[in-house]
């Protein structure tokens, strides 16, 4: 991952625990259950983010930047 990927998710993952632990502390019956789906899928979306940003950053494969941008067209 490159160091823009880092920063977002630094921008995106601190306020995200910080927003957790608030939640947690709200809950006054302590049901989990929530909460661990939204981790489960909070580590689903991470996993797969890296592996797309791996995909597309691989110098060894240049051909990938060309397939995920549509062919321009021309209003001639």
């Amino acid at each position: 991952m490159g160091t823009n990927s880092f920063i977002f998710f630094g921008l995106l993952l601190i306020p995200l625990i910080v927003f957790l632990i608030w939640v947690i502390k709200q809950d006054k019956k302590r049901n989990y259950i929530g909460l661990v789906l939204l981790v489960i899928g909070i580590v689903i979306a991470t996993y797969s983010i890296i592996k797309l940003d791996k995909k597309y950053l691989d110098p060894q494969n240049p051909n990938t930047a060309t397939e995920a941008s549509p062919k321009s067209s021309s209003f001639k």
